[in-house]
């Protein structure tokens, strides 16, 4: 009876397209394994929580727009107009930049999921509390927080993406996503 030999090589599978790849050549068996550099949760959701709580503040100001104005469809392509006076060249272009800021975070919540959408601006821009927005879900308290985690990091993906599509530097872009073991 002639027994074949089967192939000796195998390959895991990344969970992530993103994380980083490492060959391992042992015996002739081939390993790709995760480095353990996704996305760490917690982090994100918290970079996120401090960026729509208080970061966004800055943009808005020097772009004379309010939270409400982030959401759909009363987003104003010119901003706010400011009274009279002198505004010099620094000015209006931080201005122009923090508009531009404020179209990208405006279409990354519309490009999000519709409970990703309706999570972020009844809590961030609207500010309800979100002991309110759990009873309006039907979720208990945990369940909600393990929901909202998700859709925060939903977020912070997609804002990376966005970013990049409206032309941020390197040096401009707010990182949002932490990775796992950086």
């Amino acid at each position: 009876m002639e027994v074949k030999e089967k192939s000796r090589t195998m390959t895991a599978r990344l969970l992530n397209d993103s994380t980083s790849q490492v060959y391992q050549k042992e015996c002739d068996v081939v390993v790709q394994m995760d480095l353990g550099l996704g996305i760490d949760y917690n982090a994100t959701a918290a970079n996120v929580r401090r960026f729509l709580s208080k970061g966004i503040n800055r943009y808005l100001y020097q772009a004379g727009m309010h939270r409400n104005q982030l959401k759909s469809p009363t987003m104003s392509l010119t901003g706010s107009s400011h009274g009279g006076g002198n505004h010099t060249e620094d000015q209006i272009i931080k201005g122009m930049e923090a508009t531009r800021m404020c179209h990208c975070i405006k279409d990354t919540l519309e490009n999000c999921e519709p409970l990703t959408y309706q999570i972020i601006s009844a809590v961030y821009l609207d500010d309800l509390k979100d002991w309110q927005m759990a009873d309006k879900l039907c979720y208990s308290p945990s369940q909600y927080q393990n929901i909202k985690r998700s859709c925060m990091c939903e977020f912070a993906e997609r804002f990376e993406g966005f970013e990049r599509r409206y032309g941020f530097d390197e040096d401009d872009q707010v990182k949002l996503v932490q990775k796992i073991g950086l």
